[in-house]
């Protein structure tokens, strides 16, 4: 395979993570009705995000040197927590009372899911720094702003939540799709020798 077929098709995994994530969304704010195969997507945009992410950071790693490195792998990092939230949520605590659920959530759980939304948050700043010169600036820019508002989940009001994964959803389509249409980077800056 390919470079350019890699990229195309990290591109169509991260096109796949922003319509389902707004899907998610839709099912969040009961425009789509949540019953068992709905709720069983919810975890599938993680999944894919994690290819996403890594065609992004790869299409770009030339440029964004190792704050790239970094960024690129606390955003990881931040997914791949969100993938163990959202499947707990939907697979495990779906058949739980409200209270069973806050009971378990409690102490190290909840540290955890701080963690985990710190973590994922940082990522996203960071991935968005690094990826401002080489992406459109206004997916950068819904990217950040989107996925920093839903790792706030919590802590904000439910509909700030939704407002972000929508700006997020929009703002990974944008990304997705610069890899979906040109799938090879642009070149590594050339360094000249001092004569």
């Amino acid at each position: 395979m390919t470079d350019s077929a890699r990229y195309r098709l990290a591109g169509a995994a991260g096109l796949l993570t922003g319509v389902l994530l707004l899907f998610n969304d839709l099912r969040r704010e009961d425009l789509v009705p949540e019953n068992a195969v709905t709720e069983s997507i919810a975890p599938v945009p993680a999944v894919l995000a994690l290819f996403a992410l890594t065609g992004l950071y790869l299409w770009q790693r030339h440029t964004a040197g190792t704050l790239g490195l970094v960024a690129y792998a606390l955003n990881l990092a931040g997914v791949a927590g969100l993938l163990v939230g959202e499947f707990a949520s939907h697979f495990l605590f779906s058949d739980l009372s409200t209270t069973e659920v806050e009971a378990l959530l409690e102490g190290r759980p909840r540290a955890g899911f701080l963690v985990i939304a710190a973590v994922f948050a940082l990522g996203v700043v960071l991935f968005a720094i690094v990826s401002w010169r080489s992406f459109p600036r206004w997916a950068v820019a819904l990217y950040a702003v989107g996925f920093v508002l839903a790792a706030l989940r919590g802590a904000v009001p439910d509909l700030v939540v939704s407002v972000g994964f929508l700006l997020g959803s929009a703002g990974i389509l944008g990304l997705s799709w610069t890899l979906w249409r040109a799938p090879s980077p642009a070149p590594a800056p050339s360094v000249v020798a001092a004569a």
